[in-house]
């Protein structure tokens, strides 16, 4: 037990450089350690996100397409449902929901 206390006290100041030095090394890391668990969760969110972008985009696309293309069909369709439109002498009936 003597010599561990005899080799603690020839040995402070490396003792106490190596404290200072994995305390500074835990305060540095520990900072860039939570940054990093933050930004691999922000960056699986974004992933989230640029996917269902991407999908909107895709229909989106695929209904400008039909515009452009000037499908008879689907411009009836989008005047009927989005717009309420009928043809002329066309009765429309419309029933309550509960």
């Amino acid at each position: 037990m003597n010599e561990l206390k005899d080799a603690i006290i020839r040995n402070r100041k490396v003792l106490l450089w190596a404290c200072i030095a994995v305390a500074a090394l835990c305060w540095f890391l520990g900072k860039n350690f939570t940054d990093l668990i933050h930004n691999k969760l922000e960056q699986k969110r974004l992933a989230k996100v640029s996917a269902q972008l991407d999908q909107e985009h895709e229909q989106l696309q695929a209904q400008l397409d039909l515009l452009k293309a000037q499908d008879p069909a689907y411009i009836e369709r989008l005047a009927r449902v989005e717009y309420n439109m009928s043809l002329p002498g066309e009765t429309e009936y419309r029933f309550k929901t509960k």
